[in-house]
């Protein structure tokens, strides 16, 4: 409202003005130039107005001039009067033209500075460092970009010239050689650097500026920028970094592929093979890159083979499926011999229809050849076969009787739903049938749910106490035996693992909880039944109980007796050492207690002193030896089988106490140097003492033996849910003679280190924070002759 007002003050005082000069000029006896006032008019017009305003006003300010001429001068016009008319319309005109010319300039200098203001904001609004350069290349603008990212005023900066400053010191040299050959040649600039942050550290930048000719000046000056390119530098590195560490797995897998003893190949999707390791032309003798060019691979193979290899290959192929096939390879020498090939297909990507081949090329002439031999013999066996035919069938008849009369105890079970179970995990993948039972102990109760027994004799049902056959058949397989699951277990991996039989010791469950050892025997029959046979125990359960009471009494015996015996020749030994370190202790004492002490005395004191323990501890170390050197001879050690034989060495032991023994080890053997006796003895030692420590223990006892392999060692980790060790007691566990039991003697965790020492291992033991006693030793693996 106030700027309307303004400007319409200087309109209505130029047209008063305008008015006013128009009736001086309109009278007759004013003879005066008054019209040339219309240029004040017309400055007050502009001072307001638009210049088109000022142009309506120049028009208005000459037809009022004129008017005012013809109203006064109509009658009398005379030379002058027109020329003073003229004079002051002219005079209108160029006023009128020169405030025109200067509003227009005054709005082109509005302009210019709005866009010079708009070229400014523009420059500090990019979020990079905008420069602008002299010819010389020196920097005479910079974005407030600059201070953002520097922390440096920019002004400063361009007074004192130090804009490189906050670029690195390393830098430094080629950004002056890289710009200072830009300015000269006139060509860009693009280079990356250091640049110090307002922080104080340094990130990447690119530097880039373009020469430009000024239509001005006719001079070339340099636009730039300056942008942070930290995490693409450093991106490019990482990506350099895994380039070469890709070059050095490339490098060993190449060394790894032409290591193998076997021909290994790859195929895309089409079947046409792309590489072929160096096996293949040691084997061959042909080159295997002109194999791979011409793809003629199969003529290396059998005549005979070629066909069936090309159907397998097309049908394996086109249904994406794992390719098998054995056919005869022509060799070097040019024979043939027996080859099995394996190739499995492999998606190129994630989620990608896209598969290549990768596989294997193995010899197994030794093992066809054998299996031809074998069929020669099956053959021959056939004839035979058949004529024993007619004689088996007239044995099952004898067989149905011989199972009801005979006083030998019988049972006969039905596993083909649970051998169908089975058939489903192994066509799945499953390899390891007792490991994948114990992660799914659902899926194992399924299947021995599944078993059912068919039928029983007369013997099995008088030996568990039942009057009725009918009665034992009724109850399900697991309940009929102390260890039910355990044995249905083993009948199943038997199965799994193509066994014909398997035997072992167990407790039959009889009526009203009648409990008889017996040992069994499983047979598999065809038709999915298993017959089992059971050889009552009882009597020579009680015998062995017997004797082995007698044999650990003799043996504890025999402990003591050794043990008092060797500490009876220590205590001679180690008698006369001790008696002359403890007089030398005494005597310098009383040196001490002197005013003035005899140094030199002193030491020779304590020399005796040193000198008498290590008699004393080379006495210990031959009374050592003398006990070590009884040892056998070391062999190879399968550590996991031996672990097994001591499990069923235990059963009997550890079924009375009710612990439960789990072993945790690599199908794969794994094999150490030496004592078999000594190493189980470490292992039943270990056993006794855990099941020992658990005995008062309600609730679950489980003794786990884990081992594991590396290149070099071999652990082994005994681990058990009792109380585990009083922290007082883990110091002095392996002191000779310390004992937490009541009638131990304290030797055998002594007697299970030292025999782990002397086969080149560690022993240690700790407590888990769970509960219960971690018992580990690592042992060298075995080496292998040659």
């Amino acid at each position: 409202m106030a700027e309307r007002f303004h400007k319409s003050v200087p309109l209505v005082l130029a047209a008063l003005l305008a008015a006013f000069v128009f009736w001086i000029d309109s009278q007759p006896k004013f003879d005066l130039s008054i019209s040339i006032l219309y240029l004040l008019v017309l400055v007050l017009v502009s001072a307001a107005g638009s210049t088109t305003l000022v142009v309506r006003g120049a028009q208005v300010c000459v037809a009022l001039t004129v008017v005012a001429l013809a109203f006064v001068h109509i009658d009398d016009l005379s030379p002058a009067s027109l020329l003073r008319c003229l004079f002051a319309c002219v005079a209108i005109g160029v006023t009128a033209a020169l405030l025109v010319s200067r509003k227009r300039l005054e709005a082109t200098k509005r302009d210019l500075e709005r866009s010079r203001s708009e070229v400014e904001l523009f420059a500090n609004s990019v979020p990079y460092v905008l420069w602008h350069s002299n010819p010389r290349g020196e920097i005479v603008y910079l974005n407030e970009s600059w201070t953002a990212v520097t922390g440096l005023d920019r002004w400063s900066v361009l007074e004192g010239q130090r804009y490189n400053d906050v670029v690195h010191p390393d830098d430094i040299p080629i950004l002056n050689e890289t710009v200072s050959a830009a300015v000269a040649n006139r060509t860009q600039t693009d280079l990356k650097v250091r640049i110090r942050q307002a922080n104080g550290s340094y990130r990447w930048m690119q530097i880039y500026d373009n020469p430009v000719l000024s239509p001005l000046t006719g001079q070339v000056d340099r636009y730039g920028g300056l942008s942070d390119v930290h995490n693409e530098v450093l991106a490019k590195e990482e990506l350099q970094r895994v380039r070469n560490e890709l070059e050095i797995s490339r490098a060993e897998l190449a060394y790894f592929t032409d290591s193998v003893p076997q021909i290994l190949w790859r195929a895309d999707a089409e079947a046409n093979i792309d590489f072929y390791n160096r096996r293949y032309t040691e084997i061959t003798g042909r080159d295997f890159r002109e194999t791979i060019r011409r793809q003629d691979y199969i003529d290396d193979y059998h005549p005979d083979d070629r066909d069936d290899f090309l159907r397998l290959q097309r049908e394996a192929f086109s249904a994406r499926r794992e390719l098998r096939a054995n056919f005869r390879l022509r060799h070097a020498d040019g024979s043939y011999r027996w080859i099995s090939l394996v190739g499995r297909p492999v998606r190129v990507t994630e989620g990608s229809e896209d598969v290549r081949y990768y596989g294997g090329i193995s010899d197994i002439h030794e093992e066809v050849t054998a299996h031809q031999k074998v069929r020669e013999l099956n053959e021959t066996l056939e004839q035979r076969v058949a004529e024993r035919t007619a004689e088996l069938m007239r044995t099952e008849r004898r067989y149905a009787g011989l199972f009801d009369i005979s006083n030998m105890t019988f049972a006969e079970m039905d596993f083909n739903a649970a051998e169908t179970i089975l058939d489903h995990l192994k066509a799945s993948g499953v390899a390891d049938l007792r490991s994948y039972m114990a992660a799914h102990p659902d899926e194992l109760s399924r299947t021995l749910n599944a078993i059912q027994t068919t039928r029983v004799n007369e013997a099995l049902a008088r030996l568990l106490g039942y009057d009725s056959v009918a009665d034992l058949v009724a109850l399900p397989p697991a309940q009929i035996a102390d260890d039910g699951r355990e044995i249905l277990l083993r009948q199943l991996v038997m199965y799994y693992d193509g066994v014909d039989h398997i035997d072992g010791r167990t407790v039959l469950i009889g009526k009203g909880g009648r409990r008889v050892p017996v040992y069994f025997t499983v047979i598999r029959l065809p038709d999915g039944l298993h017959l089992s046979s059971h050889v009552d125990l009882s009597d020579q359960e009680r015998i062995e109980g017997m004797r082995r009471a007698a044999q650990a009494e003799l043996a504890r015996a025999n402990r003591v007796a050794t043990v008092g015996a060797f500490s009876a020749s220590i205590a001679h030994e180690l008698n006369q050492p001790i008696a002359s370190m403890l007089m030398d202790a005494q005597t310098g004492l009383r040196l001490l207690s002197r005013e003035q002490t005899d140094i030199a005395m002193l030491h020779r004191i304590l020399q005796r002193v040193e000198r008498t323990a290590q008699r004393v501890a080379g006495i210990v170390q031959r009374t050592r030896d003398n006990i070590v050197a009884g040892r056998r001879a070391v062999r190879a050690i399968d550590l996991c089988r031996l672990l097994f034989e001591t499990r069923d060495l235990l059963a009997h032991d550890l079924r009375r106490a009710n612990v439960e023994l789990e072993i945790v080890c690599s199908d794969a053997p794994l094999q150490v140097s030496g004592d078999p006796i000594e190493l189980q003895q470490v292992f039943v030692n270990l056993v006794n003492n855990a099941a020992d420590a658990m005995r008062e223990q309600p609730g679950l006892r489980r003794v786990t033996i884990e081992i594991d392999a590396d290149d070099e060692l071999i652990r082994v980790r005994v681990a058990d849910t009792g109380p585990g060790i009083p922290e007082q007691h883990v110091d002095r566990l392996f002191e000779p003679f310390f004992t937490t039991k009541a009638n131990g003697i304290g030797m055998g965790l002594q007697i299970c280190r030292s025999a782990v020492e002397s086969m080149g291992g560690q022993f240690s033991v700790t407590n888990q924070p769970a509960g219960g006693a971690v018992f580990s030793f690592d042992l060298p693996l075995a080496q292998e002759p040659g």
